[in-house]
C-alpha cells in the first residue's frame, strides 16, 4: 500500500442550513479541492463528478451531524445522461442551478428523477417563466435575498403561494434579514450571518473504486438480480463491451449471437460473470501483474472453500475475501475505507482485516502459499497437491488475462 494513501485533502465544502428557529436541517455542499479551484474553472460537468464522488467516498459520516439532507449542485449533462446517483433518495436535494436552461427535454429529465423519489431545489430562483413548468417539482426555492428589493420577492412568493415547498433565503447577511423573510414566510436560511461555508477533509476513493465497489455490492449481494446487475455494468461501458466479446468467444458461444447486457449476464452464469468482472475491473484499475497475483489468491481461495471437508466458507464468500484482500494493492486505497462502503458481512470484514474466523483462516493459508512460492522457499513444505494446484491456477489467470486483454 503507497505511503500516501490515507493523506487527507479537501473533497468539499460544507454550508449549515438552519431553520427560523436557528435548527440545522440540512447542508449545502460545494465543490472545493486542493488547488482552490472554482466551478468555473473546471467546468459543471467535473465539478458535479467530483462533487458527486467525494460525497459518496465517505465523508457521509462526517456530515452526519447536520438533521437534514445534504444539497448538491448537478449539471445540465449529468440530469440528462439519467446517470446513477449512488444515495438515497431522501438523503439529498438536488439543485438545479441558475445557469441551467429548462428545455423541454431537461424538464422531462427532471420528471424521471422526481418519480424515483429524488427532491430538486431551484437554486438562485429568479421568477422566470421559463423556470415555471419546474416548480411542481421543486421540494425548496432558494432565493438570493443580499441586494435584492425585498417587497419583489415577496410579491412573487405570495403569488406562488399554492406551491407545496419550502422557501429559502440564501446570502442572509445580517438578522434583520433573516427576520424579515422568516415574518415573510420563509422557512430555511443560509448565508455568512449564519455559517460560513467549512472545508472537509478526507481520504478520496477515485472513480475507479467506487466503480469496483458497486459491481462487487450487486454481484455479491445475497440475491442479485439480472436487471441490477446489468444496470450496473452497463455505468462501464469498457466493462459492458468486453463482457459482450468474452460472451460471444468461442469459450461461451452459443447459436445466437448476444447483444444485450441481460443477456451477457443470463449466458455466463453468476460465477463466471463474477470471475470476469473481477478479472476485468481489476485490469482497469491497476497494473496487469497486480491483478494476476489479487485474482491469483481470489480463486486460490475460493478453490480452498470448495475442497475444504468442513464446508465452512462458501466458495463465493472465499473468493470476495480473497480479492478484497489485495483491494489496497488494487486501487490505492485504505482497506478499511473501501470496506466501509461495502454492503459486506462482519465475518468477511473480520477475514480481511484480522484474518478472523474460518474465512480469515483460509485467507492466511492462501497468503502463505502464495509467499511461500514468491520467495521459492520452503516449497518444500507445501503439498504437492497444493502446490500443483495452486500453479494451475496461476496459469488459468494468465490465459484469462490474455484473453481479457
Amino acid at each position: 500500500m503507497c505511503a500516501d494513501v490515507d493523506l487527507p485533502s479537501i473533497l468539499l465544502a460544507a454550508q449549515p442550513i438552519y431553520d427560523g428557529a436557528d435548527n440545522l436541517r440540512g447542508v449545502e455542499l460545494l465543490y472545493r479541492d486542493n488547488l482552490q479551484r472554482t466551478v468555473e474553472q473546471i467546468g459543471d460537468e467535473r465539478a458535479t463528478s467530483q462533487l458527486i464522488v467525494n460525497l459518496c467516498a465517505g465523508i457521509t459520516e462526517q456530515i452526519d451531524h447536520y438533521q437534514g439532507p445534504a444539497f448538491i449542485n448537478v449539471c445540465r449533462d449529468f440530469l440528462m445522461s439519467r446517470a446513477f446517483l449512488p444515495l438515497e433518495p431522501d438523503s439529498v436535494v438536488i439543485e438545479l442551478v441558475e445557469r441551467i436552461k429548462p428545455t423541454p427535454e431537461l424538464i422531462e429529465a427532471v420528471a424521471e428523477w422526481h418519480a424515483q423519489g429524488f427532491r430538486f431545489a431551484l437554486d438562485d430562483f429568479e421568477f422566470h417563466a421559463d423556470w415555471e413548468p419546474l416548480l411542481q417539482y421543486a421540494s425548496v426555492i432558494k432565493v438570493d435575498v443580499l441586494d435584492r428589493d425585498v417587497d419583489e420577492i415577496l410579491a412573487q412568493k405570495e403569488r406562488l403561494g399554492n406551491l407545496d415547498c419550502q422557501w429559502l433565503a440564501e446570502r442572509v447577511e445580517d438578522e434583520s434579514t433573516r427576520n424579515r423573510f422568516r415574518d415573510a414566510g420563509f422557512t430555511l436560511f443560509q448565508g455568512y450571518f449564519l455559517a460560513r461555508p467549512r472545508e472537509v477533509l478526507g481520504t478520496q476513493l477515485n472513480p475507479s473504486a467506487l466503480h469496483m465497489v458497486r459491481v462487487i455490492n450487486t454481484l455479491f449481494s445475497r440475491e442479485p438480480q439480472w436487471a441490477e446487475i446489468a444496470e450496473a455494468i452497463a455505468h462501464d461501458p469498457g466493462l459492458a463491451i468486453s463482457l459482450i466479446r468474452i460472451a460471444n468467444s468461442p469459450l461461451y458461444r452459443s447459436r445466437q449471437e448476444i447483444t444485450s447486457l441481460e443477456g451477457v449476464v443470463r449466458h455466463l452464469g453468476l460465477n463466471h460473470l463474477r470471475r470476469w468482472a473481477a478479472l476485468i475491473t481489476s485490469l482497469n484499475a491497476s497494473s496487469p501483474e497486480a491483478a494476476r497475483l489479487i485474482l491469483w489468491r481470489a480463486q486460490f481461495c475460493q478453490e480452498l472453500a470448495e475442497h475444504s471437508r468442513r464446508g465452512e466458507v462458501k466458495p463465493e464468500q472465499a473468493f470476495l475475501v480473497g480479492l478484497l484482500s489485495g483491494a489496497d494493492i488494487l486501487l490505492n486505497v485504505s482497506l478499511e475505507r473501501l470496506l466501509d462502503e461495502l454492503e459486506l458481512g462482519e465475518s468477511s470484514r473480520a477475514a480481511i482485516l484480522h484474518r478472523r474466523g474460518a474465512a480469515g483462516a483460509m485467507l492466511a493459508r492462501a497468503l502463505h502459499v502464495e509467499q511461500t512460492v514468491a520467495l521459492k522457499r520452503d516449497l518444500h513444505q507445501l503439498h504437492p497437491r497444493i502446490l500443483t494446484r495452486y500453479r494451475q491456477i496461476g496459469d488459468r489467470v494468465q490465459m484469462l488475462i490474455n484473453q481479457a486483454s
